[in-house]
């Protein structure tokens, strides 16, 4: 199939839960002819339309040539081990590459919030989301899309017992989760990376929310 848009994506977080769905839709996608990456270490994966830059976002101070940017970074705190490592990942290093990529022209930036961040939030981790949400509409993308899932699903190379206790509860609660309460829904992440894919080719300018129910539709 031809390309019907000459198109480059800059995807972060390629080798994470989100960020490994999305790769693949990208490669495959005719919207893209080019694929960058920024990853610590190699993929192993080999694809005509793929650029892998290996970076240390604490030294990353370049900007490259990307129409839209994609970023599924995000860590939890027992893997961070502490806040201020969590803080980098899930804030200073999305928006840090986000500001680079505005003053390069980047068109649309893309971005995996959560399910009630709010930079006013009592808990760690929405707060951070919020605050990252909040910094990134300062920079004033052409196009924004933030997207707010609830727990995320899918096979992670690294084992979270906690979490898959809480899976297992609301695999149970599921069914019970309707109407006002839909939205706590789990969603994988293969629905947040279609949902991501999708937004990137409408024609949609300011910030837009999406919100988990939202993505359950990509089901």
């Amino acid at each position: 199939m031809q390309m019907t848009n000459s198109k480059s994506a800059l995807l972060l977080g390629a080798t994470g839960l989100t960020g490994s769905h999305l790769l693949p839709l990208l490669l495959d996608s005719v919207y893209y002819d080019t694929v960058i990456i920024y990853t610590r270490t190699p993929t192993g994966i080999s694809h005509p339309k793929l650029e892998e830059k290996r970076i240390d976002y604490d030294d990353w101070e370049q900007a490259i040539t990307a129409d839209d940017v994609f970023c599924c970074l995000g860590t939890t705190i027992k893997k961070a081990k502490t806040h201020k490592a969590f803080l980098k990942v899930d804030m200073e290093y999305p928006v840090k590459i986000a500001r680079l990529q505005h003053a390069a022209h980047s068109k649309k930036f893309l971005v995996v919030s959560a399910l009630g961040a709010s930079s006013g939030s009592s808990l760690f981790y929405s707060r951070v989301k919020g605050q990252m949400e909040e910094e990134l509409r300062r920079i004033h993308f052409p196009s924004l899309f933030i997207f707010r899932p609830s727990i995320i699903t899918g096979h992670r190379k690294e084992k979270r017992r906690a979490e898959r206790i809480g899976l297992l509860l609301f695999r149970v609660i599921t069914p019970l989760l309707m109407g006002p309460l839909k939205k706590y829904q789990p969603v994988s992440a293969l629905a947040i990376a279609k949902a991501m894919l999708h937004a990137a080719q409408t024609s949609a300018n300011g910030t837009k929310i999406v919100s988990s129910e939202e993505i359950q539709s990509f089901a």
